[in-house]
């Protein structure tokens, strides 16, 4: 791995490769990316926690029909 020794050639590498892991004797301690990277990594993890949770609900007859809920819709916002 190649070392790197200021912040300019940090950016420089996180521009190219991505994600940027800072090790210190040999253990990985830090992350660096750009934040649109960190957005979408957090948007891609709060997606997969909702699907599962979903499928929990699903497979645990945690269900309702749609129907049913837009009527209720209708009934308490007016939509």
């Amino acid at each position: 791995m190649q070392q790197l020794t200021n912040l300019k050639e940090i950016e420089t590498a996180v521009n190219q490769y991505g994600e940027i892991v800072v090790s210190k004797n040999s253990k990985n301690n830090v992350v660096v990316m750009s934040m649109e990277e960190y957005k979408k990594k957090m948007l891609d993890e709060e997606i997969e926690r909702k699907i599962l949770k979903s499928e929990e609900d699903y497979n645990n007859g945690r269900v309702r029909k749609a129907e049913d809920v837009f009527k209720e819709w209708e009934l308490k916002y007016g939509i």
